[in-house]
């Protein structure tokens, strides 16, 4: 072969005899078609000889759009079989060609890609098609049929008209599904996040405690006597459990106290502990903590004192207790640090220990009480709501029947009192 050039051509390698011995070419066997063609090889290429350059093939049309055709009133390009889907049949010769519609399954107008609907392609003519319908097609209410709807239900997604929408967080819901129940939220153990900050419980036995005191005579303020006939009936008094067996009383004189001092610090830490203990655990949970630790702490007081004929004691420090015991606990169980409610439990037993006229078994009881709810409350799965309800009852159950069983007669009471 020869280098493309302007010049006389030049021979290559194997152009003359050798490159023909080379090139497997044996003398006295030229002949044919093989002789004449080793024979062009092994002489110089003349340029007359050189083939005329093949014409160049101008590249093919593109194939033309059969929509595009149809919509400037041309035929369907040949290219495009029947039933593709920009594929209709040409109009006749003097008619007015066919606008062009989307398939079905083909974006309708809005969509990234999607041509702009035809005049009349949308309900109303020339307005855009409901979303969720196809083009050409109405998108009726399904509980109005004769009324259009531009709106789905964002949870069922059925086709709603104005009459039918229900204002949700997100969009609109239809009438059946704005109306369905929610379920509420809840926080880690249980409670209703939504009665997180009203502490309504807490406030109300706050209220109880400041009408109780107010019933007592504000003792320690009229300047009377701290035990008035209110307090004789609902105090923790030894001798009316055993003589008239008034059980009642293990949780009555959780409302009462003694003193101004007395109801403002309870108060306080009622305040303080309930607040928080309500929003986690939930309204019936926390007064179900309450009162069990009052009837504890009560009932290990009563059984301490059984043999003193005139003991009495009342406060909410039985329950407080408690608090403060199940507040460790929950605190454990969400991770939080608990050192300072150990802490506080730590200065109050100290006092409770130091100081006189403290009824130290009524605050060791609530705060074993506390301890042993609070564990329940944790750690049992809040789906097992039951359990739990379980386990109270049956805390209260037993300190009760525990009372009983340990109450001795009005006879030993009256002998062991003047031995």
């Amino acid at each position: 072969m020869t280098a493309q050039g302007t010049g006389p051509s030049e021979p290559v390698a194997g152009s003359g005899p050798a490159g023909a011995e080379a090139s497997g070419a044996v003398p006295g066997q030229a002949g044919g078609a093989g002789a004449e063609q080793r024979s062009q090889w092994a002489r110089p290429l003349d340029p007359a000889d050189q083939a005329p350059p093949a014409p160049s093939i101008p590249p093919a049309p593109a194939e033309p759009d059969g929509r595009r055709l149809q919509d400037a009133g041309g035929p369907a390009s040949p290219g495009l079989p029947t039933g593709h889907p920009g594929w209709t049949a040409p109009p006749a010769p003097g008619q007015p060609p066919v606008p062009w519609s989307a398939p079905q399954g083909a974006p309708f107008a809005g969509q990234p890609g999607a041509p702009a609907p035809a005049s009349g392609s949308g309900p109303g003519g020339g307005q855009p098609s409901p979303p969720g319908g196809q083009p050409g097609q109405q998108t009726r209410c399904y509980r109005h049929t004769d009324r259009e709807a531009f709106v789905s239900c964002q949870r069922c997604g059925r086709p709603i008209c104005p009459d039918c929408m229900r204002p949700a967080s997100v969009g609109f819901h239809c009438p059946e599904e704005g109306g369905a129940p929610r379920r509420p939220a809840r926080t880690a153990l249980g409670g209703r996040a939504e009665n997180a900050s009203s502490g309504l419980v807490t406030k109300i036995l706050i209220a109880l405690c400041l009408v109780a005191f107010v019933l007592q005579g504000l003792p320690g303020l009229s300047g009377g006597s701290r035990v008035n006939s209110f307090t004789e009936d609902f105090g923790m008094s030894v001798f009316y459990i055993v003589a008239n067996h008034e059980y009642y009383r293990l949780v009555s004189p959780a409302f009462l106290h003694g003193s101004i001092f007395h109801i403002l610090i309870n108060m306080y830490a009622l305040y303080v502990l309930g607040m928080q203990l309500e929003a986690t655990l939930g309204r019936l949970r926390y007064l179900a903590l309450f009162l069990g630790c009052a009837v504890a702490g009560n009932t290990l007081s009563f059984l301490m004192h059984r043999d003193e004929a005139g003991y009495l004691s009342v406060g909410a420090s039985t329950a407080i207790f408690g608090f403060a015991a199940a507040y460790y606990v929950v605190a454990r169980r969400l991770r939080i640090d608990a050192r300072p409610i150990l802490i506080v439990i730590g200065i109050n037993l100290v006092l409770t220990f130091t100081i006189s006229g403290i009824d130290m078994w009524g605050h060791i009881g609530g705060l074993a009480a506390g301890l042993l709810l609070g564990l329940v409350y944790a750690y049992v799965p809040r789906r097992l709501a039951a359990l739990q309800a379980l386990g109270t009852v049956a805390l209260v159950g037993v300190c009760v029947l525990v009372a009983v069983l340990g109450t001795p007669s009005l006879a030993e009471l009256l002998s062991n009192t003047r031995g």
